[in-house]
């Protein structure tokens, strides 16, 4: 049974843009470890975690991640911070309270 789907921004912006980009700072290593995780969890029927383009925050490090239907916002993700939100939140259903943005979504 469903219980909680992962979003995880892995947008690429022209340097230009003078924004960050969270591909740039670890989007895709993030995805591909909460994939990692799920598996090895064995929630694949559980947890969905899907690749984004912008989900609106940019954090000066790290990327965004949005977890429904909790509605928790993480921003400034590292791939220090994966182990963490597996172990707190997708395997435990709860958020890393040090991770959320309180700002996000307004």
């Amino acid at each position: 049974m469903f219980e909680r789907h992962f979003f995880v921004c892995n947008n690429c912006r022209s340097t230009e843009a003078g924004l960050q980009s969270c591909s740039e700072q670890g989007g895709q290593e993030i995805f591909t470890e909460l994939l990692r995780a799920r598996q090895e969890n064995r929630m694949v029927t559980q947890v969905f975690i899907t690749e984004t383009k912008c989900l609106g925050p940019c954090p000066e490090r790290g990327a965004t991640v949005a977890v429904y239907p909790d509605n928790v916002w993480y921003t400034s993700v590292t791939t220090d911070d994966v182990d963490e939100i597996v172990e707190k939140h997708m395997v435990g259903g709860e958020p890393v309270e040090r991770l959320r943005d309180p700002h996000w979504p307004g």
